[in-house]
């Protein structure tokens, strides 16, 4: 695997901003018709399920209406995350190469993780039954390892994103100062830790000051269809909800290399595969979020805290086992 330095003139420039600030905006990473039939499948997702959602028809964009997600549009039940178009997105020839360039090499897995499609929230175009999403700074990486780097995570942004439009907000720079932070504090709150296993860290309104005072800009990351979004694991992020005309439609993509895992670590992710579950955005770890104990989000649900009838462990359309496809998995001939 490739090792980047500063002096390494192979190293993409992109790449030296993604390290600098802690995320990167890459253009033109999707062609424009893989971006429009995504939207065009994820509405369809939608309308597959029993409980009268239609994309034409504004009074049926309430969570009464549509199967469960969170922060009001983030799906990652109902084995959405091996839906065919889905996996379309995620084997694009154009992130690979996004991730080869980050990893120095094309041998490469893939997490299982879902999809977004966020209806703006305001009275004149969009949704009322919500409000929108209050920050939750925190990062997807374990606070007892913050001192090094251990993986890039993707968002393929497949429609236009603006100031209004929600998506990942973060703290600039933000993946450079904890092990000062924690310094600070006298150690990371236990009660903000995800676990000694687990890779999850919230932080207080006051840890957020601390990033702030110490000259971390807060940005709202907009992107255009096509591009892909990249940060680093460690970056202080959450994410804004949408709340002018535009819905919101992204996939998360995160790939790391094969060699990450072991050749049982593989065979066990194949048999995720297989049974079409899902997993975190760490592609070398098979952790399947509704299996874990005492984690946050439980199976699905329907707004007035009933088992969600529509729940389903097949997607709707089986993904297509393409050669890409299983590479992603760790399949090797």
């Amino acid at each position: 695997m490739t090792t980047y330095t500063p002096d390494t003139p192979a190293k993409p420039d992109f790449l030296a901003t993604l390290e600098r600030d802690g995320f990167v905006v890459v253009p033109g990473v999707i062609p424009a018709a893989a971006c429009e039939q995504f939207q065009e499948s994820a509405l369809s997702w939608l309308e597959g399920f029993p409980f009268g959602f239609k994309r034409d028809d504004r009074s049926t964009w309430t969570a009464e209406h549509l199967p469960y997600s969170t922060t009001g549009g983030l799906y990652n039940r109902y084995a959405v995350g091996h839906e065919d178009f889905v996996w379309k997105i995620r084997s694009e020839p154009g992130i690979r190469d996004v991730f080869a360039q980050v990893w120095g090499t094309d041998d490469l897995i893939s997490s299982f993780d879902g999809f977004n499609a966020s209806f703006p929230i305001n009275k004149e175009t969009g949704r009322t039954d919500i409000a929108p999403t209050k920050p939750w700074p925190h990062i997807d990486q374990n606070p007892r390892r913050v001192h090094q780097f251990e993986l890039y995570q993707g968002i393929a942004n497949l429609s236009p994103n603006g100031p209004n439009d929600g998506g990942l907000c973060v703290l600039r720079g933000s993946h450079k100062l904890h092990e000062e932070h924690f310094a600070a504090i006298g150690g990371f709150r236990p009660d903000r830790d995800a676990g000694e296993n687990e890779n999850g860290y919230l932080y207080t309104e006051e840890d957020f000051q601390w990033y702030k005072d110490k000259g971390c800009e807060e940005v709202k990351v907009c992107a255009n269809a096509g591009d892909f979004i990249l940060w680093d694991s460690r970056t202080v992020h959450w994410n804004a909800s949408p709340v002018g005309t535009q819905t919101r439609f992204v996939t998360y993509v995160c790939l790391c290399p094969r060699s990450f895992m072991t050749s049982d670590e593989l065979t066990e992710k194949r048999k995720v595969f297989n049974a079409r579950k899902g997993t975190t955005h760490w592609p070398q770890m098979n952790r399947i979020p509704v299996e874990r104990p005492n984690y946050p989000l439980a199976l699905p649900k329907r707004p007035d805290g009933s088992d969600c009838p529509a729940h389903r462990t097949r997607p709707f359309k089986e993904p297509v086992e393409t050669t890409d496809v299983l590479r992603l998995v760790g399949v090797r001939a």
